[in-house]
């Protein structure tokens, strides 16, 4: 909870930040403190400025009074990342310059006081705004990610000195997920602890061309399931790789599996008649110009989860799943390139959420939709032609 709410007297917002734990209290606010850092966004001026909120109980975060900390006077600065840097035995933030499509580096010994080290951009795709950037270490190499709105993330490999980001070549952009709702997506790491690598992240499954519609009554969007993240070599080059981190696995409860079977046409399954589950299926497409999964299927509507094998793209189709009429952005099928004869997918329905992890998490579609409570079958299908599925299992997921 951070205190005062919306800023109190109504002249500020809290826009997006993150949060640190101070283990070597070098701001002063107490040994292992909890420390919020974001936007502090003026509702009656321009600049957008970075503020702190401290925590000493891990609940109430108190304003700190000297806020802001970082102010450049600009109406387009925000978002800020913030993270231990072992080596310079500093902190160092990356935050973005959203209408520059620019990120900027800067360092400090408290959290308090920052001095500017470096930009980046614009650089790959740059169409809209930059928002919510996150820098971490991964697999020998530093990886920045940028949220290019309304719902992109965008990420670069390369690496960092502890002043400035350096690219790797990259000839074109590369997006983390293909799907219409994977957003604001936050890392968290021992980044101080050098016995530690793994790197998790969950992001906002929403997109601001429809958030503030949608038809729910408890929330504009949610988190998705948190990945482990990795980068793995392809002859096409290095490539993040999202994994569902292993801890998800106590969520499961009755399996399903079945035996190998073509599929020509449509083939209804008898599963769980819920809408919280955990799919594995591997499909040889064989002569099939398309194949895949129906999700959320009933009353004459249903999720797809296909792969178009003249187009060479892995899709979700979300066109005729959920009344639609609050939005007409909402309706959509997005794809990713992909050039398989073998697909292989993991995917987690919720009941208002498909997650796709294709080919071991190279690449990953995250939805949500809305489907009405009778919407629980499942089908497999293929189209001109004969799929073999070599693989099924499914899991019920404990709510």
């Amino acid at each position: 909870l951070l205190y005062p709410m919306q800023g109190g007297d109504g002249t500020f917002t809290y826009f997006s930040g993150s949060v640190v734990v101070d283990k070597r209290n070098t701001a002063g606010f107490g040994d292992s403190a909890m420390v919020a850092v974001y936007t502090l966004h003026k509702n009656d001026s321009v600049p957008e400025a970075q503020a702190l909120s401290y925590s000493n109980n891990d609940t109430l975060f108190h304003f700190y009074k000297h806020n802001p900390v970082l102010d450049i006077g600009s109406n387009s600065f925000r978002d800020p990342q913030v993270f231990w840097y072992a080596k310079d035995q500093r902190w160092i933030m990356v935050v973005t310059h959203p209408h520059l499509h620019k990120v900027s580096f800067y360092a400090s010994p408290d959290l308090k006081q920052w001095e500017h080290l470096s930009d980046f951009g614009p650089m790959g795709a740059a169409a809209s705004d930059w928002e919510v950037p996150d820098l971490f270490a991964l697999d020998g190499k530093w990886v920045l990610t940028i949220g290019q709105g309304p719902n992109r993330m965008q990420y670069f490999t390369g690496h960092f000195d502890g002043r400035s980001f350096v690219s790797d070549p990259q000839p074109e952009a590369l997006w983390a997920d293909y799907g219409p709702d994977f957003y604001a997506a936050r890392s968290w790491r021992n980044a101080d602890d050098t016995a530690s690598t793994r790197v998790t992240w969950m992001g906002w499954l929403g997109n601001w061309n429809y958030a503030r519609d949608v038809p729910s009554r408890w929330g504009k969007g949610f988190e998705s399931i948190p990945r482990d993240l990795s980068l793995q070599p392809f002859p096409e080059g290095l490539r993040l790789v999202q994994q569902p981190v292993p801890e998800l696995k106590v969520l499961r409860r009755d399996s399903i599996v079945l035996p190998r079977r073509k599929v020509n046409g449509q083939m209804p399954l008898t599963l769980f008649g819920t809408n919280s589950y955990e799919l594995e299926v591997d499909i040889d497409l064989q002569t099939a110009k398309g194949t895949g999964l129906q999700v959320l299927l009933g009353e004459g509507r249903s999720f797809v989860v296909g792969y178009d094998v003249q187009q060479k793209q892995l899709y979700v189709d979300r066109t005729n799943c959920t009344d639609t009429a609050f939005s007409a952005h909402f309706p959509v099928r997005m794809s990713a390139p992909l050039h398989t004869r073998q697909l292989q997918l993991h995917i987690f329905v919720d009941a208002a959420s498909v997650e796709v992890f294709a080919q071991q998490g190279k690449i990953v579609l995250s939805a949500t939709t809305f489907p009405s409570e009778t919407q629980t079958g499942v089908a497999l299908f293929a189209e001109g032609g004969t799929a073999l599925v070599t693989h099924f299992i499914a899991w019920k997921l404990e709510k």
